[in-house]
């Protein structure tokens, strides 16, 4: 039988992995995180995405904005996907690859590829999720 983990066996992994405390202002926002992270991983709909990785990584940045030490906040955003079983460096680079195409696209053209009325050449498997988006 495939057992689904629960909130406290992410939050125990999570507490494994990030030993040291948290700052009490910013420990709330990571535990919501993380339970909103767990409850969409556990979700038999749910399926990764580049857009989802790049909402959780933005996410987390600006909540963490004026964490100190940056250390303990690569360690805690280590923790944070880690604890639901995923790769956090694959949500970086996701998150990367957004942001460059973001940047480097005209905005006309940005548009025009989320939109799905013109196809972008350049990502093809951001391409097709969005493509799954569009016909979802």
């Amino acid at each position: 039988m495939n057992k689904v983990r629960t909130v406290s066996d992410t939050k125990r992994a999570f507490y494994s992995l990030h030993t040291r405390p948290i700052k009490t202002i910013y420990r709330r926002v990571v535990e919501e995180l993380m339970v909103e992270i767990h409850l969409l991983s556990v979700n038999i709909d749910f399926h990764y995405n580049p857009i989802y990785a790049l909402g959780i990584v933005t996410t987390f940045e600006r909540f963490m904005m004026g964490y100190k030490p940056q250390h303990e906040k690569e360690s805690i955003f280590h923790a944070l996907i880690q604890s639901v079983g995923a790769d956090p460096n694959i949500y970086r680079q996701d998150t990367q690859r957004l942001r460059s195409l973001a940047i480097d696209l005209p905005v006309s053209d940005l548009i025009g590829w989320l939109n799905q009325t013109s196809p972008l050449d350049k990502d093809e498997k951001i391409q097709e999720t969005l493509q799954a988006f569009a016909n979802n």
